[in-house]
């Protein structure tokens, strides 16, 4: 998903598209092919890297549900396991070699205590290693019990790197280097129509990319035209997912909604002309994360102010 700043590099850079595709050749701040060229590749590049980031954000996510139906399946299957050495009839085992056959399945004491996430993964692990060890193979875990906490044992180890995050790390180092290489593009491209012109950076030309020509000390800015202002207060309808304004900011024709995961990247979520913008426009939320979410005005010279941040923690899936 496009973050702020990947945003605004892609939307200057296709601008900068646009008007030199209206540029005759002869045109003294037609790109040259060279850099047209590097242009058009990099932001080619930094759409594809942003797509591929947001692939392995919905990854991710499945990645996670996956591993949390397989814990609670095995939390399940582990009660199972403790409930049958518990069911060994006394003729057949003495409390000695109870205590002892718990011990081995990791149930220290003979009792449950806390089944965290952790400690469910160690007591699978423990019970695929423990079992061949017993002698006795009326006190060994039932075969389909111990090939169904094999199963999921093996869904928890084959969805646990996406599911904390790691191809998603390396999708948004990928972006984040692009985005980088796109924005020295972009910047080069400013250079070149400052040495096109005697005005240098004061060409008027400069408006025409997006970049503001310098000003004269005490100049105010072109055409009287401002930044819109700040939003007023923002209110989050859980139902629609939607943050709601009064009315848009003084200034602005549309405004836009942006997200974050508590820790994680600022993440471009929505966009409205109306007076309320979705937060899952650009992207499904992930159950269970906790958000902040707000939204700012747009026009034609940017963004203004932020709005006040609503935080929200989505609810897991209702089984």
């Amino acid at each position: 998903m496009p973050t702020r700043e990947s945003l605004l590099q892609i939307e200057r850079a296709e601008l900068i598209q646009s008007v030199d595709d209206s540029r005759d050749l002869t045109d003294e701040f037609k790109l040259t092919t060279a850099m047209r060229t590097l242009l058009d590749t990099r932001l080619a590049n930094l759409q594809a890297k942003d797509n591929a980031a947001l692939f392995s954000e919905g990854a991710r996510a499945t990645a996670s549900a996956n591993v949390r139906t397989a814990l609670d399946q095995l939390l399940d299957l582990l009660r199972d396991g403790f409930n049958f050495i518990k069911a060994i009839g006394s003729y057949a085992i003495s409390d000695a070699e109870r205590l002892g056959l718990f011990t081995n399945y990791g149930w220290t004491q003979g009792q449950i205590g806390e089944l965290n996430d952790a400690r469910i993964e160690s007591l699978a692990n423990q019970a695929i290693a423990a079992t061949p060890t017993i002698t006795n193979p009326d006190h060994q875990y039932p075969v389909a019990l111990l090939t169904l906490i094999t199963d999921e044992l093996a869904v928890v180890n084959a969805n646990q790197p996406l599911a904390t995050g790691g191809t998603r790390q390396a999708a948004i180092t990928a972006r984040d280097e692009a985005l980088v290489l796109l924005q020295k593009i972009n910047d080069r491209v400013r250079f070149y129509y400052c040495s096109a012109s005697d005005e240098e950076d004061q060409t008027a030309e400069l408006a025409s990319i997006g970049r503001q020509p310098r000003r004269n000390a005490g100049q105010v800015g072109s055409g009287g035209a401002s930044l819109p202002g700040e939003p007023g207060a923002v209110a989050f309808d859980e139902v629609s997912l939607t943050l709601v304004l009064g009315d848009l900011p003084e200034n602005a024709t549309s405004i836009r909604s942006y997200r974050q995961i508590v820790g994680g990247d600022v993440e471009l979520a929505g966009e409205s002309e109306t007076n309320s913008v979705p937060v899952d426009q650009n992207a499904p939320l992930i159950s269970e994360e906790s958000y902040e979410f707000w939204l700012v005005g747009v026009n034609a010279e940017g963004e203004g102010p932020e709005s006040n941040r609503v935080q929200y923690t989505v609810p897991a899936p209702v089984v």
